[in-house]
């Protein structure tokens, strides 16, 4: 161990004495952007200069362009077998899942080429790190948000449609990360309040978390008024203003909240599995401005190598309280002595404490800066709640289901002969379609469920997914018809129809 420990800082002395190349976008003076492929090239760069990085390849888009991601560490363990340390943060970093929002994989390039010259050398020695930097290289070359099958991987982490979504949850199994962060931009330019309405958001960085209700209490608890305020504090006093994200504003007529309560997207699913889980949404200025650099990409990047920074230096920071809570949260499902109850209805409702709130933007004819007020929907509602059953049952469509379970990487069996057991069977004894989807969820029809306690025969085929393990929050969540979060609410399995469920709770498994 002593001698690997003194070759690698051996090989780590070699690589800072000699000069690691800028990244492609600083190669050409940040006036343009380069492809996915030479992004890649350039990850392969740093492989073959550093022992402390390793290019990895996690698998191909839709339309054939490899999404790779760049371990770096002082850990060879980590970095030839993904095995974390106990006492050290893996915190796992997305840039770019949507293809038009950039900046995150210019910056994680930028942060990357630094650790690898020597640059904040406390960072690795006190965390390891993922960088996927495109999560989405089709969007990248295309500037489109979705893939090359017009896919929007951002919010497919349930439905798992998108081959891009399904390698990165594979990711996410494969390393294990305590931390997961996804960098996006979001546009001043609205549709409505920008051409319409005549006025532009005016914020420079916000925040986000895993807000879900169903995310392990202490773990949110922790994330919300610790971890959040402090990266948010940092963030600013940085010099670069940062509030918490208050979703899309984009007319003066709505009302605003917070980042969506679903599972659709990634920053509640690695939530759900135990995972500090953060969101940053950066300022993407108007495309009609004038600026050094086009759209403002240098100072876009900026921001964002600075939000990123200052979230990597107070994980590190805040290592062990987090490890704590994030290993606690990735087991407690499976003990018996847990509070296995789950909410199967979650939406905002209005903060009765303070209904209304005052936020900035500005005007777009002369760039006035302005208060305006907004009805306040930041509250957690919740609703129906469920204890978490034995086991759910699958009668349905069997093969596609396991193909699924499999791809969340959810345990299930196949049951090999008749089998006789207690279930709550689910009838839905009507569906109506919501007029106006609940916000921060994708819940677009409502069933009403009837639960029948009977004996049920299982057949030869079927499947039985235990809620023992520690994906039981969200298997039960995604499988269950009651759910805002259900499967079935998604393109493709439009299961909700009045008559007996083919997935419903067993009681004694």
């Amino acid at each position: 161990m002593r001698i690997s420990a003194v070759f690698l800082l051996l090989c780590s002395s070699l690589v800072w004495a000699q000069s690691i190349p800028p990244t492609p976008f600083e190669q050409t003076k940040k006036q343009s952007l380069p492809d996915s492929r030479t992004i890649d090239d350039y990850l392969m760069t740093l492989d073959t200069l550093s022992p402390r990085a390793r290019r990895v390849a996690l698998g191909t888009s839709a339309g054939g362009r490899p999404i790779p991601a760049l371990l770096l560490s002082e850990s060879p363990s980590f970095l030839q077998g993904a095995v974390g340390e106990q006492h050290k943060p893996t915190v796992m970093m997305f840039g770019s899942q949507h293809g038009n929002e950039p900046s995150g994989a210019e910056a994680m390039q930028q942060l990357a080429r630094e650790l690898v010259a020597g640059e904040h050398p406390e960072l690795l020695r006190r965390l390891n790190l993922v960088l996927v930097a495109m999560a989405n290289p089709d969007g990248r070359d295309l500037s489109s948000r979705h893939n090359a099958n017009n896919d929007n991987t951002n919010i497919d982490y349930v439905a798992l449609q998108a081959g891009e979504t399904r390698l990165l949850v594979d990711a996410l199994h494969r390393f294990d990360p305590d931390v997961v962060f996804d960098a996006h931009e979001s546009g001043i330019w609205k549709r409505v309040l920008t051409r319409e309405q005549g006025w532009m958001t005016d914020v420079e960085a916000q925040f986000d978390m895993g807000n879900n209700p169903n995310i392990d209490g202490r773990l949110r608890e922790y994330t919300e008024h610790t971890l959040l305020p402090a990266l948010i504090e940092r963030v600013s006093s940085a010099g670069l203003a940062a509030v918490r994200y208050r979703g899309e504003i984009t007319s003066l007529d709505q009302a605003v909240s917070r980042g969506g309560l679903g599972i659709t997207n990634l920053r509640n699913y690695a939530a759900m599995q135990g995972r500090v889980s953060i969101l940053v949404e950066n300022r993407l200025d108007n495309k009609a401005g004038v600026y050094a650099t086009p759209r403002n990409i240098a100072e876009r990047v900026r921001k964002q190598h600075l939000s990123m920074l200052a979230m990597l230096q107070l994980v590190a920071d805040e290592a062990e309280p987090l490890l704590a809570l994030s290993h606690r949260a990735r087991q407690r499902w499976q003990s018996a002595d847990a509070d296995r109850t789950l909410w199967m209805g979650v939406s905002f409702g209005t903060n009765r404490e303070q209904p209304e709130i005052t936020l900035p933007l500005v005007r777009m004819a002369d760039g006035h800066k302005q208060l305006h007020r907004f009805r306040n929907r930041e509250a957690i509602v919740t609703r129906e709640p469920v204890p978490l059953a034995a086991a759910y049952a699958v009668t349905r469509e069997r093969e596609r289901m396991a193909r699924w379970l499999a791809h969340h990487h959810i345990t299930f069996e196949t049951v090999s002969e008749p089998r006789q057991l207690l279930v709550d069977r689910l009838e839905i004894t009507a569906v109506r379609k919501q007029s106006e989807a609940r916000p921060g969820v994708r819940e677009k029809v409502k069933p009403e469920v009837r639960v029948n306690r009977q004996s049920v025969t299982l057949q030869r085929g079927d499947l039985l997914v235990p809620m023992g393990q520690p994906l039981a929050p969200l298997a039960a969540l995604m499988l269950d018809p009651r759910s805002a979060n259900a499967l079935y609410q998604e393109e493709g399995w439009s299961w909700l129809q009045p008559g007996a469920f083919p997935v419903f709770p067993v009681v004694e498994y």
